[in-house]
C-alpha cells in the first residue's frame, strides 16, 4: 500500500521559508510533514505534523501539488499554510533544527524532490502534478527548474 505524506510550504513575513532538520538519517533539511496515520485525514495528519514538529498552529489555504514517487509506493500532497501561532521550540528525536530560510538560498544538505517542491510553491503554481521516475541520485542531476 502507497504511504502518503503530508507537507506545508509557510513564510514569515519576510517570505523566508520554515524548513526542519531531520535527526535521523539523512539528516537532511525539508519541510514540515510527514506521514498520514491510518485512518487520519490528510488535512487532520497535516495539522499534527506541524504542531509535532514545528510547535505552530496553521492554517491551510491551498493545495499546491501533488507528488508520486512510483519506484517508492509513495505519494506527497503539498499545502501552502499560513502561521496563526507558535509556542516555544526545541529539538526532539525527530527534529533537531528549523529556521526560515530565503527561497534563493534554501539551507544544505536538503533532496531535489523538496526543493523542486518549494520552488513550485514560490512560483505560485497550483494543482501541480509531478511524477518522480527515479531516485534522488538519478534526479539531483538535472538541472533545477
Amino acid at each position: 500500500m502507497a504511504t502518503i505524506g503530508v507537507f506545508a510550504f509557510l513564510r514569515n513575513d519576510s517570505g523566508d521559508v520554515l524548513c526542519v532538520r531531520q535527526n535521523y538519517p539523512p539528516f537532511e533539511w525539508t519541510l514540515p510533514g510527514g506521514r498520514v496515520e491510518p485512518r487520519e485525514s490528510p488535512l487532520g495528519a497535516l495539522h499534527r505534523e506541524i504542531l509535532e514538529e514545528t510547535r505552530c498552529r496553521i492554517e491551510v489555504r491551498r493545495l499546491i501539488g501533488t507528488y508520486a514517487q512510483p519506484f517508492a509506493d509513495d505519494l506527497v500532497l503539498l499545502f501552502e499554510g499560513r502561521i496563526l501561532d507558535r509556542t516555544a521550540w526545541e529539538p526532539t528525536g525527530e527534529i533537531a533544527a528549523l529556521g526560515f530560510f530565503p527561497p534563493t538560498a534554501l539551507p544544505h544538505p536538503m533532496n531535489f524532490r523538496h526543493r523542486l517542491r518549494i520552488a513550485d510553491a514560490v512560483a505560485g503554481r497550483t494543482g501541480v502534478v509531478r511524477v518522480f521516475d527515479a531516485p534522488d541520485s538519478l534526479l539531483e542531476a538535472m538541472p533545477p527548474v
